[in-house]
């Protein structure tokens, strides 16, 4: 069989479409795959131009192609196509010259390999590498690849993290549904009303990033951060409900001191991290320090877990609590210390936080539980003789109060250090009850039915309602530091402690005033009924072994009585 036949049937059966042009780009062959695709037979399709099947378009599109394949080059090509049926079809082009014997260029060949679906599933992949789900953002990695270009060609920018405030609370008390409204909502708004960016993405559960490109103007990207704030306060779900909204927003800019483009997106969180531990609802642009502060958390946080499990840093220090009409001692309040190898003592303002912020307070709540029923047990049998049992109390955190068996390890370590319930007393912050009012009023009934003490700290400080208040089952206030000594300072602020005094004894509490430094203020808590006192007045926080002389009746601070 001749070869031109042999090729003719190759192309026949070829998936491949082809087709022959001359030299005005009028059709002279076309296989099945071709025509099948054209939905013509060879006769509709002979001596008829590619603008008059597919469009003067597409014929302006593929001309530099024709052009260069007369020219007797082979030019390859991918994009999308129309089919005359409607639709876009994304193939491979291959163009190439069609040579008469004598080699020069009598028409053009035109290959078309159809890989739209290949596409599509390109593309599906695409958006589930680069792109968020439920907003339809640019997700964190495509936001990484932008800032990552810009820093290839040394173009500087700026981006703003905006961090919605309560968003796990949002999400676990309305349901994922309605944060999701929310979230789409707000993201159709910042690409409509934040203002231009070249690029807005959402980088976390609940935090978008705004790509600015230019050297930074700082005015205006203020306005820009003011227009942002307000666009929050204004979302709302897909069914109109509304919940009152603010973010935490950080700004980072970039230099060339940043090796990578992840450099700046740290420095943006980390702003926006310094400004929702300070509250929320406001903005801070990245500093240097805040780095050094968060590498100083980390190891602090790193240099705790080491502690906790060497068992040998970690210790309760023991405050006394005062009788204030009799001197006496009442109980003490259980306090954690941190002696650090190398540097020494940590501030629990310092350490607190972190174990707050990790979860490590969980665990560490729990061993300072333990330790103080084991100290206040041993302490009943040391205590002078006819006096009243010590109490105990030890601070829980709200990280605690959300542990769902928390009222079972309660009772576990009740049970396995043999201490009588009512010696313990519980503190709890007023804040820490109100986030979840009837939640907490449900844990501290059965905290209460173990026969434990309940107290609430800082009285004052924080948003308890008193309609909720006279529901808590707790035995004591304890009056905030910073009220008593406020107290010499007006009769204003002298007013304040009546009042927390006399609210207690309306409602049958027990009230501890914290804070007592100078004689002064004993004598004038003792005039308003204070029951019980702390402070540096009576005593500082002891080690076990230096407060066990003030449980066997050596008490300095009755000298002044």
């Amino acid at each position: 069989m001749p070869a031109p036949d042999i090729l003719l049937q190759v192309m026949e059966a070829m998936p491949v479409m082809v087709g022959l042009f001359d030299t005005h780009r009028r059709h002279v062959y076309a296989n099945p795959a071709y025509r099948a695709f054209m939905g013509s037979e060879m006769a509709d399709l002979s001596g008829r131009t590619i603008a008059e099947v597919l469009g003067d378009d597409h014929f302006r599109l593929t001309q530099a192609m024709a052009d260069r394949a007369l020219r007797g080059e082979v030019v390859q090509t991918e994009g999308w196509m129309p089919h005359p049926n409607g639709g876009q079809h994304y193939v491979i082009r291959l163009h190439a010259p069609q040579r008469r014997p004598d080699g020069s260029v009598a028409g053009y060949f035109a290959l078309l390999y159809d890989i739209t679906e290949r596409r599509k599933t390109q593309d599906d992949l695409f958006r589930l590498a680069y792109y968020d789900p439920v907003s339809g953002l640019a997700n964190r990695l495509l936001l990484l690849k932008h800032m990552g270009d810009y820093q290839a060609v040394g173009e500087p920018f700026t981006l703003v993290i905006v961090d919605i405030d309560r968003f796990v609370e949002i999400r676990t008390s309305l349901g994922q549904a309605f944060a999701n409204e929310l979230l789409i909502d707000l993201a159709n708004r910042l690409g409509r009303d934040g203002g231009p960016v070249d690029l807005l993405a959402r980088v976390s559960d609940h935090a978008f990033a705004l790509l600015v490109a230019g050297e930074c103007d700082p005015p205006a990207v203020e306005r820009k951060i003011e227009r942002v704030a307000a666009v929050v306060r204004a979302a709302r779900s897909s069914s109109g409900a509304a919940v009152f909204l603010s973010a935490s927003i950080g700004v980072a800019t970039w230099s060339e001191a940043h090796e990578r483009a992840e450099d700046v997106l740290r420095d943006a969180e980390i702003a926006t991290g310094r400004v929702r531990e300070q509250g929320g609802a406001r903005h801070a642009w990245f500093d240097p320090a805040m780095h050094a502060r968060v590498v100083e958390q980390v190891r602090l946080e790193h240099d705790l877990r080491r502690a906790m499990e060497r068992g040998d840093e970690l210790w309760v220090a023991y405050q006394p609590i005062i009788d204030m009409v009799t001197g006496g001692l009442a109980g003490f309040e259980a306090l954690m210390r941190w002696s650090h190898p190398e540097r020494g003592s940590i501030p629990p303002g310092v350490f607190i936080p972190i174990a707050e912020s990790t979860g490590l307070i969980v665990r560490l709540g729990e061993w300072v539980l333990r330790e103080a029923c084991r100290q206040v047990a041993d302490w009943q049998e040391k205590r002078v003789p006819g006096s009243a049992p010590l109490f105990m109390s030890v601070n829980l955190s709200t990280r605690q109060l959300r542990e769902p068996d928390f009222a079972d390890r309660v009772r576990t370590v009740v049970r396995e250090t043999a201490v009588e319930p009512s010696w313990i007393k519980l503190e709890l912050t007023e804040s820490a009850v109100m986030e979840k009012a009837e939640q907490s009023i449900r844990l501290l009934e059965t905290l209460r039915g173990l026969g434990i003490k309940l107290s609430i700290d800082d009285f004052g400080t924080g948003y308890s309602s008193l309609s909720y208040l006279h529901k808590l089952p707790i035995d004591s206030l304890k009056v905030d530091r910073s009220f008593v000594s406020a107290m010499h300072q007006s009769e204003e602020n002298r007013a304040i402690v009546r009042i927390i005094v006399d609210l207690a004894r309306l409602l049958g509490f027990d009230v501890i005033a914290e804070g007592i430094e100078t004689t002064a203020d004993a004598n004038l808590l003792r005039a308003l009924a204070c029951d019980y006192g702390q402070g540096y007045h009576f005593a500082k926080p002891l080690p076990a072994r230096e407060a066990e002389p003030l449980v066997e009746g050596n008490l300095p601070w009755r000298q002044e009585l």
